[in-house]
Protein backbone atom coordinates (compact mmCIF):
# COMPACT_ATOMS: atom_id res chain seq x y z
CA UNK A 1 0.00 0.00 0.00
CA UNK A 2 2.76 2.44 0.95
CA UNK A 3 4.45 1.86 -2.42
CA UNK A 4 1.35 2.89 -4.37
CA UNK A 5 0.68 5.95 -2.22
CA UNK A 6 4.26 7.11 -2.80
CA UNK A 7 3.88 6.52 -6.52
CA UNK A 8 0.59 8.44 -6.54
CA UNK A 9 2.19 11.41 -4.74
CA UNK A 10 5.02 11.38 -7.27
CA UNK A 11 2.52 11.40 -10.14
CA UNK A 12 0.55 14.25 -8.57
CA UNK A 13 3.71 16.30 -8.09
CA UNK A 14 4.94 15.83 -11.67
CA UNK A 15 2.11 14.98 -14.10
CA UNK A 16 4.30 15.84 -17.11
CA UNK A 17 6.64 12.86 -16.78
CA UNK A 18 4.51 9.77 -16.01
CA UNK A 19 4.99 6.37 -17.59
CA UNK A 20 1.97 4.34 -18.62
CA UNK A 21 3.02 1.37 -16.48
CA UNK A 22 3.21 3.51 -13.32
CA UNK A 23 -0.23 5.05 -13.72
CA UNK A 24 -1.67 1.68 -14.78
CA UNK A 25 -0.38 0.06 -11.57
CA UNK A 26 -1.80 2.84 -9.39
CA UNK A 27 -5.24 2.71 -11.01
CA UNK A 28 -5.44 -1.08 -10.76
CA UNK A 29 -4.30 -1.00 -7.13
CA UNK A 30 -7.11 1.41 -6.20
CA UNK A 31 -9.77 -0.88 -7.67
CA UNK A 32 -10.20 0.33 -11.23
CA UNK A 33 -11.21 -2.12 -13.92
CA UNK A 34 -9.15 -2.01 -17.11
CA UNK A 35 -10.37 -2.89 -20.57
CA UNK A 36 -8.98 -2.43 -24.02
CA UNK A 37 -11.36 -0.83 -26.49
CA UNK A 38 -10.48 -3.23 -29.30
CA UNK A 39 -8.12 -6.06 -30.03
CA UNK A 40 -4.68 -4.59 -30.59
CA UNK A 41 -5.85 -1.06 -29.77
CA UNK A 42 -3.60 1.35 -27.90
CA UNK A 43 -6.57 2.78 -25.95
CA UNK A 44 -7.17 1.55 -22.42
CA UNK A 45 -10.35 2.47 -20.53
CA UNK A 46 -10.43 2.43 -16.72
CA UNK A 47 -13.61 2.51 -14.69
CA UNK A 48 -14.41 2.23 -11.00
CA UNK A 49 -17.71 0.87 -9.68
CA UNK A 50 -18.11 3.74 -7.18
CA UNK A 51 -17.69 6.68 -9.58
CA UNK A 52 -19.01 7.47 -13.06
CA UNK A 53 -15.88 9.08 -14.49
CA UNK A 54 -13.95 7.06 -17.07
CA UNK A 55 -10.21 7.40 -17.57
CA UNK A 56 -8.80 6.75 -21.04
CA UNK A 57 -5.07 6.25 -21.51
CA UNK A 58 -3.43 5.89 -24.90
CA UNK A 59 -0.15 4.01 -24.95
CA UNK A 60 1.80 2.06 -27.52
CA UNK A 61 4.19 0.51 -24.99
CA UNK A 62 4.51 0.14 -21.21
CA UNK A 63 7.33 2.73 -21.09
CA UNK A 64 5.46 5.45 -22.99
CA UNK A 65 5.31 8.83 -21.30
CA UNK A 66 1.65 9.83 -21.13
CA UNK A 67 0.34 13.25 -22.19
CA UNK A 68 -0.23 15.56 -19.23
CA UNK A 69 -3.98 15.92 -19.86
CA UNK A 70 -4.48 12.14 -19.54
CA UNK A 71 -2.55 12.06 -16.27
CA UNK A 72 -4.53 14.99 -14.86
CA UNK A 73 -7.81 13.27 -15.77
CA UNK A 74 -6.65 10.15 -13.89
CA UNK A 75 -5.62 12.23 -10.87
CA UNK A 76 -9.01 13.95 -10.90
CA UNK A 77 -10.72 10.57 -10.95
CA UNK A 78 -8.61 9.27 -8.07
CA UNK A 79 -9.34 12.40 -6.03
CA UNK A 80 -13.08 12.02 -6.57
CA UNK A 81 -12.73 8.43 -5.35
CA UNK A 82 -11.02 9.68 -2.19
CA UNK A 83 -13.93 12.07 -1.54
CA UNK A 84 -16.41 9.18 -1.25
Amino acid sequence: MEKYLKLLKSIQNNPKNVRFSDLDNVLLHFGYDKRQSGKGSSHYVYSHPEIKMLVVLVSHSKNDILPEYQVKKAIQSLESLEAI
